[in-house]
């Protein structure tokens, strides 16, 4: 048996023959990072503390160790988290958002110039929240809506 310290989506989704999987890195308790794929973006091991029991899957083409996970027997596991963060480099994610601030800022109207600085406030606002999306809002960023 492991623990789980922490897990990370790793890479986009892919289809198998059973079905979407998301592709994760996790570290377990004693410091190792260990690849395995969900059915979900958020599997019930994908939660810090999770206790599990690894069953090898061999090698990724990286060569990295690829695990699945099972549950042992009449472990109680801890209640889960909040779905896992966004996949590392969530460049796509980005793109899409900073597109759509520019959409936002063209449809205010204006000027060239007070359109871009009013997308560079939403996009300063946007990457404030993804740091931390629990800080409360400021009145700047409250009349830039």
């Amino acid at each position: 048996m492991d623990t789980i310290k922490s897990v990370e989506r790793f890479g986009d989704p892919w289809e198998s023959k059973y079905g979407t999987m998301y592709p994760f890195a996790v570290t377990l308790e004693g410091g190792e990072q260990v690849f395995a794929n969900g059915t979900s973006e958020s599997p019930w091991w994908a939660t810090a503390g999770s206790i599990v029991e690894i069953v090898e899957k061999g090698q990724t083409k990286k060569g990295n160790r690829k695990v699945s996970f099972s549950k042992p027997e009449g472990v109680q596991q801890p209640p889960r988290s909040a779905p896992v963060a966004q996949a590392k480099g969530s460049s796509r994610d980005e793109a899409i958002s900073l597109a759509m601030i520019f959409k936002i800022a063209a449809e205010r109207g204006g000027t060239p110039n007070e359109s871009l600085d009013l997308a560079r406030d939403l996009w300063d606002s946007f990457q404030e929240f993804i740091e931390s999306p629990t800080s409360d809002i400021s009145s700047s960023e409250e009349e830039a809506f």
